[in-house]
């Protein structure tokens, strides 16, 4: 985490219904990088490292959004983006999955959690935080920081002809992003 600089931290607190990792000791790696890690934003709200209270929220958010794509992976989500997308590590830590709002797909490399932190981010080779992009869109939307609870959204969805433009984003609230994008998700492919 060199490479980027905390700029928020949110409260980070353990309870007994939040803290589904800390009682199976094959999950120690999460549970160290949510205790050391958790509820940091870094570079402006560019990463976001999960609380253990939002971790809880957003795996089983996940698993309900994605019911059966993803029954058989065992993921839990420990980070998000400016864009709302979601990072999540199976429970070998041999699999990263990432989850896009935008286009409501998600995306796997075999990556452990340590690679990820050690090799992917802070790497030239994978962008899967869009930087230079989130550069763009904080200049556009005159802002400097985008809060822990909040994601940087399409106006008009892509899904329904929006365009992947800064004039079409908005700052939103990370749930509404997502309940919004599956709901329309869910409606189009019913049709």
């Amino acid at each position: 985490m060199e490479k980027y600089k905390p700029t928020e931290q949110v409260k980070n607190e353990q309870t007994a219904d939040n803290n589904i990792i800390a009682k199976d000791k094959k999950l120690f790696f999460l549970y160290d990088i949510i205790s050391r890690l958790g509820g940091n934003s870094y570079n402006g709200g560019l990463l976001k490292i999960h609380t253990f209270e939002s971790l809880h929220k957003w795996t089983e958010k996940l698993k309900t959004y994605f019911k059966e794509e993803i029954a058989d992976f065992d993921l839990y989500c420990f980070a998000s983006n400016w864009q709302g997308n979601m990072y999540c590590i199976n429970y070998a830590n041999t699999k990263i999955v990432y989850f896009d709002p935008a286009t409501v797909e998600f995306f796997e490399a075999d990556f452990s959690i340590q690679e990820f932190f050690d090799e992917v981010l802070p790497g030239d080779e994978y962008d899967i935080l869009f930087e230079d992009y989130f550069e763009e869109a904080k200049k556009y939307l005159k802002i400097k920081s985008v809060p822990f609870a909040k994601s940087i959204g399409h106006k008009v969805f892509l899904h329904l002809g929006g365009e992947d433009d800064v004039r079409n984003l908005e700052i939103i609230d990370t749930e509404v992003l997502w309940e919004l994008q599956i709901q329309t998700s869910n409606r189009i492919n019913g049709v």
